[in-house]
């Protein structure tokens, strides 16, 4: 089984740090796809109608592997059944198997495994394969209450050379808020290691852990931002920032 380099087979960040604050029962909503463990645990919170946008075509096809290994299997046995299932040299990193419990609601209980899997069983997820930054061109008119966007606008450089991060930045969000609903939540910013946090010389590189630049730029109508700190797992703090449609 042959996936892009850029694929996680497990999620790399703890999801648990900051998912329940977004209050996702009856909530739709749209999220980045790569290990679907976002996904998974918006189901485990009662989220509906599930949409995974990716830049990845791959991602779908790992959903509906790693969907059959949850319902198949019992949740001591999921890691090493999608690692010998999945993993090839061309796979990201590989989360270790603490962390995959550690990090995601429905690995940390039988009784939040059961009703993942119950999910999966009866309804599925729907996909758009596309670019971020050219998201208002892929989702038309729909609107969601609620986005999971991980750490992804956070790699302006790669994305946007010779170009203005900061204003890159400012664009995407604005196309953003345009599919959000009212009152609705985006978690849009994820910092692994939060003592980084404004401490890179960003003249010359990456403006994604300027977090006091990012919410210069986003911040000139009064928006509502709230960041987060919670536990790494390891010897640090991770952060994430929400943004609140008022």
């Amino acid at each position: 089984m042959i996936f892009k380099k850029d694929f996680y087979l497990f999620t790399t960040e703890n999801i648990n740090g900051y998912i329940n604050e977004m209050d996702l029962k009856n909530k739709s909503l749209l999220t980045l796809g790569s290990s679907l463990d976002q996904a998974y645990n918006a189901l485990v919170l009662g989220a509906d109608k599930v949409t995974v946008f990716d830049i990845n075509v791959n991602v779908e096809m790992f959903h509906k592997i790693k969907r059959d290994l949850i319902i198949s299997y019992p949740r001591e046995q999921l890691y090493n059944k999608v690692i010998s299932s999945v993993y090839t040299p061309n796979t990201e990193n590989v989360t270790d198997y603490k962390s995959v419990y550690n990090y995601n609601l429905y690995m940390s209980s039988d009784e939040n495994y059961d009703l993942l899997r119950d999910k999966l069983y009866h309804n599925d997820l729907s996909f758009i394969n596309g670019n971020i930054f050219d998201i208002k061109d892929e989702l038309n008119n729909k609107k969601y209450d609620r986005m999971i966007l991980s750490n992804v606008l956070q790699y302006l450089e790669m994305y946007n050379i010779d170009k203005d991060n900061f204003e890159v930045l400012k664009k995407t969000f604005l196309k953003l808020k345009d599919h959000l609903s009212d009152e609705g939540i985006i978690q849009l910013l994820y910092f692994y290691n939060t003592g980084l946090i404004n401490g890179y010389n960003f003249d010359d590189y990456f403006d994604g852990y300027n977090l006091d630049g990012i919410i210069d730029a986003l911040n000139e109508d009064d928006e509502c931002f709230d960041y987060l700190e919670f536990d790494s797992g390891h010897d640090f703090k991770d952060g994430a920032v929400l943004y609140k449609k008022r």
